[in-house]
């Protein structure tokens, strides 16, 4: 019974870190979208844009927080003149992490999905 017990819950942890990875992933490429899509307002040359994808996500994933990110974009498109509202940042960025779930899947395991132990 005790082994039952412990496969359960080393499932049940799986699932977890499988979830927290999708979070995690879903978010990346949120944060990517959103350096995309200043980089096309800044009309910064692909290489200009794959360097300011690296520095948003390094801040991301040193514990920057979104709308830290978001300042920042919005501080960066003011500095090359484009003005933009921080809740169409916020927007594009929610959109994109959403969309990260056709690009991830899903962060939760649908409902009455069987855990293979």
């Amino acid at each position: 019974m005790s082994k039952l017990f412990e496969e359960r819950e080393r499932a049940a942890e799986m699932l977890f870190v499988r979830a927290e990875e999708a979070r995690f992933m879903m978010h990346c490429q949120g944060v990517r979208s959103l350096a995309a899509y200043a980089a096309r307002k800044l009309r910064i040359d692909e290489q200009g844009a794959t360097a300011y994808a690296h520095e948003l996500l390094s801040a991301a994933v040193q514990g920057t927080k979104d709308e830290d990110l978001i300042e920042r974009v919005r501080a960066d498109l003011a500095a090359g003149g484009v003005i933009v509202d921080p809740g169409s940042l916020r927007r594009e960025l929610n959109r994109s992490t959403a969309q990260g779930v056709y690009v991830v899947g899903p962060a939760e395991p649908r409902e009455g999905a069987q855990v293979r132990i």
